[in-house]
């Protein structure tokens, strides 16, 4: 018997275009991704964007948007679930509780299963974070969808006693039409958001006394904490600006070494090291969070201390003067690139939302429970 093409309610940040109140980030990327690996997968999805200018406003301005936001997105999924077979809901961990638990009722009233994809790294903590009260809305909400995919093995073996909570990592897909054959460090590169809890002030100050034919070039938007005076007079670095996501592994490509001394508290598994090891290239990062599941020390990359650059000057210092350990880094990076490649991830995600759809809709022990798939638990 053949199944009928699923329709999913993608709720999801969008966003068209960069600019200083839209930050393509991770969530937004995450969107583009899942709509063109589930479309290739013979899913018709039908996009209810939620992203709106909230970066760089006043905080009047913000809390406006936000609730205007929030009251459109709930019209959306009212007006728009019953025409789709699935929803599924990309947002960041804080908003769980409230917009994760209004469309979790709302799909479980339309008899609809949620398929719940935190970004980021943070989940745990923020739930580490609920009240008593919250812990009890949210067990009986969002953390009851049919499926919810969770970014770091980390916030996996946090969540592991959850028949419905799956580890989908971080992907990537990126081709590069002629792989450069490295021998050494001379152009570094740093791409992200500006933060400064990014490292910005790290790499920026590891990189002063570079060799003369060493450089970092810097990209990324500007966010409310840059220090920009760090670029003053700055002897080795040079801002480049924002990088529109389709440039970003081809700028990659043509530079040596990615720093990443990153101890944002959100950070997951970050999109640009993937794309960077899919390049070939090694990175010097923070023993932070989920990176260490990405980047494993003297394999792919170097692991030095947060806040210090110091640390990140010597591991530098370290690539420049030995050629030998960079190319296993090189090596090591392409290999560990390979095993994020988007497809195979994917093709478990389509199986499992084509799993969804055969469920009866008035088959709610299911949808309440989230007994799907246990051999995806890895």
């Amino acid at each position: 018997m053949q199944i009928k093409m699923t329709k999913i309610l993608l709720i999801a940040p969008r966003g068209s275009g960069a600019s200083a109140t839209n930050v393509i980030g991770g969530h937004k990327l995450l969107t583009t991704q899942a709509l063109g690996e589930l479309g290739q997968r013979g899913f018709a999805l039908e996009v209810l964007d939620t992203s709106g200018n909230v970066t760089n406003i006043s905080p009047w301005t913000f809390q406006f948007n936000r609730l205007a936001r929030f009251l459109r997105v709930i019209w959306g999924v009212v007006t728009k679930i019953r025409r789709c077979q699935v929803a599924f809901l990309i947002l960041a961990p804080h908003s769980a509780l409230v917009l994760g638990s209004s469309v979790w009722a709302i799909c479980r009233m339309a008899h609809r299963p949620l398929v719940l994809r935190p970004a980021g790294g943070d989940l745990s903590l923020v739930y580490a974070k609920y009240s008593a009260m919250a812990r009890w809305l949210a067990k009986r909400t969002w953390m009851r969808c049919s499926l919810v995919y969770v970014e770091t093995r980390q916030t996996y073996r946090d969540f592991n006693h959850l028949p419905n909570f799956h580890w989908f990592p971080g992907t990537r897909n990126v081709e590069v039409p002629t792989m450069v054959g490295r021998e050494e460090v001379r152009k570094l590169i740093f791409v992200g958001r500006l933060h400064m809890t990014k490292g910005l002030g790290e790499a920026l100050d590891a990189c002063r006394h570079l060799p003369e034919e060493c450089h970092l070039h810097v990209f990324g938007p500007g966010m409310s904490d840059t220090n920009w005076s760090l670029f003053e007079a700055h002897p080795k670095a040079t801002y480049g600006g924002v990088l529109k996501p389709e440039e970003i592994p081809r700028v990659l490509n043509e530079h040596d070494l990615l720093l990443f001394p990153s101890y944002y508290s959100g950070e997951g598994h970050p999109g640009v090291i993937l794309e960077a090891f899919q390049c070939g290239l090694p990175v010097i990062a923070a023993k932070w969070r989920a990176v260490g599941e990405l980047v494993v020390h003297e394999q792919n990359g170097l692991l030095v201390e947060p806040r210090s650059a110091d640390a990140v000057r010597t591991a530098i210092e370290r690539l420049l003067g030995d050629p030998d350990l960079y190319r296993r880094l090189c090596e090591g990076a392409t290999r560990r690139g390979e095993e994020f490649r988007s497809a195979k991830w994917h093709d478990r995600m389509a199986a499992d939302l084509r799993t969804l759809q055969q469920i009866p809709r008035n088959d709610t022990a299911n949808l309440r429970t989230g007994t799907l798939r246990a051999n995806m638990k890895e």
